[in-house]
């Protein structure tokens, strides 16, 4: 696959800059104490834009392709994953969702269960086929502004053919049974590929993100990125345990600390890893890159559980 043209990467930060602005103060190691205080906390978050990385411009990818059983086992060292006993994973190794009823929404539209509210983008491709799925907890620029980022950039990296469901991270915050209810919504209305769903967290969002892909639904994400940081959390089960070895990074965003003890904790528990981990590259030491959120949304395209 090759790389996007240069000048397609930089329009694409040029652009989200100008609708996100980027702030760079980080959302803070003291979020409880300040969630629920002013959007001071900068929308550190997200967005992410797109520099850069020479991995992306996957377009391609997140296509029918990109789930096969056999993406990425060359490297996987899948030996060691317990691939014995797959029929004990769950969801099922090599299976997909099978939910049925939800409508195309190229652009973007709102859902709603339970209480709990989400933006969806759903390819107008969409034929009911087996789909890659990407959920994501945003930071404190908010679930919309998230979802027109991810517009924008989530074809350029591999991400075009995915379903993406986008939760609030600061309406939702470290309310990772929020992103459970969402993940069986979705997956009851659209055919959901079991071996390619992803998670991203998003500054705001690492609590919930962390609590969702580590404790609530670790089995269920074939690749976990939280991104700008502020907290930290280990794996509940390793990846003997789960059948499995899922992907795994965190962008420091600046707090080096908390993205090292992350990806220690996957480290531990079998995770595999895809370049630096930590990430290491442009970015890394500012809260709300640009060039690090887009490392973060070009990390997931062609990755599964298998």
């Amino acid at each position: 696959m090759r790389l996007p043209d240069l000048r397609i990467a930089l329009g694409l930060t040029a652009s989200i800059l100008l609708t996100w602005g980027c702030p760079t103060t980080p959302y803070g190691e003291d979020d409880d104490d300040q969630h629920g205080q002013d959007d001071d906390t900068g929308d550190d978050d997200t967005g992410d834009d797109d520099t850069g990385d020479d991995d992306t411009g996957d377009d391609d990818t997140g296509d029918d392709d990109t789930g096969d059983d056999d993406t990425g086992d060359d490297d996987t060292g899948d030996d060691d994953t317990g691939d014995d006993d797959t029929g004990d994973v769950d969801p099922p190794l090599h299976g997909s969702s099978g939910g049925s009823g939800g409508a195309t929404c190229p652009g973007g539209c709102v859902d709603q269960v339970g209480a709990v509210e989400y933006r969806i983008i759903v390819p107008g491709g969409y034929s009911g086929a087996s789909t890659p799925m990407l959920l994501v907890f945003s930071g404190t620029e908010g679930g919309a502004m998230m979802t027109q980022n991810l517009l924008q950039v989530a074809p350029h990296f591999g991400l075009g053919s995915a379903i993406i469901a986008v939760i609030d991270g600061w309406e939702y915050f470290d309310d990772g049974g929020a992103g459970a209810l969402v993940l069986d919504d979705v997956r009851a209305l659209y055919n959901i590929d079991n071996d390619r769903t992803y998670l991203l967290s998003e500054s705001a969002g690492t609590r919930a993100g962390l609590e969702l892909g580590f404790e609530l639904r670790q089995s269920y994400f074939a690749a976990f990125w939280a991104n700008d940081v502020n907290a930290a959390g280990a794996p509940l089960q390793t990846a003997g345990q789960l059948g499995f070895a899922p992907w795994g990074n965190a962008g420091p965003g600046g707090d080096y600390a908390s993205a090292n003890a992350i990806v220690d904790a996957m480290d531990a528990a079998g995770y595999r890893f895809d370049g630096a981990a930590p990430y290491d590259g442009a970015g890394a030491g500012q809260h709300g890159s640009p060039q690090q959120f887009m490392a973060a949304v070009s990390f997931f395209a062609g990755k599964s559980r298998l």
